[in-house]
């Protein structure tokens, strides 16, 4: 009966140390907002050369798409955008807005932060593919400005970006970095408590133990 006892206690010990470490290694969840004149393809990728593993999509440069995807911890990650203009005029502008955000703080985006906008410091981008060299990008304005107005749900701090020329180049491949969180070398506070409380009651099987012998 005793030793039953003590391989209780000892599973559940175990068992809360595994709920803790399951707990400290939960997945980052990235969310995106995005306006592109005219369409756009979204992408995650594990490498800046390849455009990764499509998320979201859209075609209507009025309407804000918004999408989700999930990063592994410890991974890092690169958004990349693929823009087009259908070109239905010859001189009509593309452009690419967006607002972008991870949940917890396993990941950040290249400003160091959990939240980004589109701009021109934090993403490159060029004409030929997401194999192919990066250049910085170009601003064609802030979020409000002419000729698209002001789009709903995007911090109007985000600019409008294109290559260098927004009105003869119709496609645009743009990549901003998602690095992981270095590992923690102290316990998360849960995790912490979860092993006091088996701790606490390997201890207290024990003193039980101890007191059925004197009896």
């Amino acid at each position: 009966m005793k030793s039953t006892l003590s391989t209780s206690v000892n599973r559940f010990a175990i068992g809360l140390v595994a709920l803790a470490a399951a707990g400290s290694v939960s997945a980052t969840v990235l969310t995106s907002k995005i306006y592109v004149d005219n369409g756009f393809e979204a992408y995650i990728s594990t490498s800046d050369t390849a455009a990764g593993t499509l998320f979201s999509s859209g075609h209507d440069w009025g309407t804000g798409f918004t999408d989700t995807t999930e990063l592994a911890a410890g991974t890092d990650y690169y958004l990349h955008v693929y823009g087009y203009d259908d070109n239905e005029v010859s001189y009509d502008a593309a452009a690419f807005l967006g607002q972008f955000s991870l949940s917890g703080t396993d990941h950040s985006f290249s400003n160091n932060l959990t939240t980004l906008l589109t701009d021109a410091t934090h993403w490159t981008a060029n004409t030929a593919g997401f194999d192919g060299p990066y250049t910085a990008v170009s601003s064609w304005g802030s979020n409000g400005d002419a000729p698209w107005g002001t789009r709903e749900g995007v911090s109007n701090d985000a600019m409008w970006i294109w290559s260098a020329d927004n009105v003869a180049n119709n496609t645009a491949f743009f990549s901003t970095k998602i690095s992981a969180a270095a590992a923690a070398d102290v316990p998360e506070p849960t995790s912490i408590a979860l092993v006091g409380l088996a701790l606490a009651g390997l201890g207290l099987a024990r003193a039980r133990k101890a007191k059925a012998s004197a009896a």
